[in-house]
């Protein structure tokens, strides 16, 4: 899947699009961009030098109001970065056909449904059709055109007719989630189910990591980002994470410092990544979990999973920061201590993992715990041997109100970690 930056060009600058109001589009203002450099150029360096973009979808406005275009501009782009891929929207129609653009140095010209007034010019670009791509805009769920035949036909009919045309490209939006961070419309998740065959790049509302993740599971080729990169909320690691075709889920899983079924805790990660090729499990140690994880000499059989392994090392925990770009699908945790669940469930956050836990809660993210104090009498794995430990009530009862909290699921043995996450895969 491509991360495709955009880039709105309207009086020669680039500005923000918010909801399809194009008389009321004001310059940008990013943090990825130096004061007062809001030229598209400028845009494009940024995107290309601090992001690793390497494909960009340009609007220019200016051609598609039809006051003039921004072609020389454009063109400068291209021949700084020649291997940044170029989506040009410039009103493209028969009477500015894209044909010469795309003969010069224009890797994908656009026909915009609200541009073109028949689709007798569609013929004309047959020899170019995987050069082209048909934008199909919508405001608030209806097409934008000027095609009379289409009034009464629904969208699933007229991009089979377009189809039928032999066009494999397309980009499907509705203008009136551009810029408002309220994610992608469930009728254009729902148009790709049925035209799974088809090329279709969309975006309008992306926020952050967790709109993406459904398209990628859907199989778009691409989504339109400009405001999420302006605003931070999506960077230079967010990008990789949206083109690794090898990910598609992630978890995040926490060991705390017990022995009892912390190396059938190790099975099912193992398990669960020898069965799903595309999931990535970053694992969270407290300091208990890493002392016990040596102690029982399970370390170095966690390092050869190839997992990440996040080691509590800072106060404040930065590092899940990530819950917030929503990498995460679930977070587990299994093996979880009396002290871990404890702090659970009074809501104290003062490690990596209690601190993981309170942040699930309070980004919604679903929770699997495996509590070791889930029965009044336990035998329990030590080194080299077994012993009897005995639960307090207390931590009986803990353990108990952890099944109250939202988005929590308690399990009592780790193999059932995995009918859990069938809920969110």
């Amino acid at each position: 899947m491509d991360a495709v930056a955009v880039i709105d060009i309207k009086d020669s600058i680039v500005v923000r699009a918010v909801a399809g109001k194009r008389n009321e589009y004001q310059a940008v203002e990013s943090r990825i961009l130096k004061d007062g450099e809001i030229t598209p150029l400028a845009a494009a360096a940024a995107f290309y030098e601090k992001l690793g973009i390497r494909k960009i979808y340009i609007a220019d406005l200016d051609a598609i109001l039809g006051d003039t275009n921004n072609i020389k501009m454009i063109k400068k782009i291209k021949n700084e970065y020649p291997d940044l891929e170029i989506i040009l929207d410039a009103a493209f129609d028969r009477n500015n056909s894209p044909i010469p653009y795309l003969e010069e140095f224009l890797d994908y010209a656009v026909i915009a449904t609200e541009t073109i007034k028949n689709l007798s010019f569609l013929n004309e670009l047959k020899d170019y059709k995987a050069k082209i791509i048909i934008s199909m805009d919508l405001k608030a769920g209806s097409l934008i055109h000027n095609i009379q035949k289409w009034q009464n036909k629904t969208l699933k009919n007229i991009v089979n007719e377009i189809k039928k045309l032999g066009f494999q490209n397309f980009i499907i939006l509705d203008l009136a989630n551009v810029g408002t961070a309220s994610g992608i419309s469930k009728y254009i998740r729902e148009l790709k189910i049925e035209f799974p065959e088809l090329n279709l790049i969309t975006g309008g509302g992306v926020k952050d990591y967790r709109d993406i993740k459904k398209l990628k599971r859907l199989q778009f080729s691409g989504v339109l980002i400009a405001s999420a990169f302006h605003n931070g909320s999506l960077g230079e690691k967010e990008v990789k994470l949206i083109e690794a075709d090898d990910i598609l889920y992630q978890i995040a899983w926490c060991i705390t410092g017990a022995g009892h079924l912390l190396r059938e805790s190790i099975d099912q990660i193992e398990e669960l990544l020898a069965e799903n090729s595309k999931l990535k499990i970053d694992i969270y140690l407290s300091k208990a979990g890493l002392e016990v994880l040596k102690i029982y000499k399970f370390y170095q059989r966690l390092e050869n999973l190839g997992c990440q392994i996040y080691k509590d090392n800072s106060a404040s925990s930065p590092i899940i920061g990530k819950i917030y770009k929503g990498y995460y699908d679930a977070l587990v945790s299994a093996p979880t201590t009396s002290n871990t669940t404890a702090k659970f469930v009074l809501g104290i956050s003062d490690t990596l993992v209690s601190n993981l836990l309170a942040h699930a809660g309070k980004t919604k993210l679903p929770v699997v715990v495996l509590p070791t104090d889930i029965d009044q009498n336990l035998v329990s794995a030590a080194p080299g041997k077994e012993v009897d430990v005995f639960p307090r009530e207390i931590d009986l009862k803990n353990t108990e109100k952890l099944s109250q909290l939202a988005d929590t699921s308690v399990i009592s043995e780790p193999k059932e970690v995995k009918s859990c996450l069938k809920k969110y895969f």
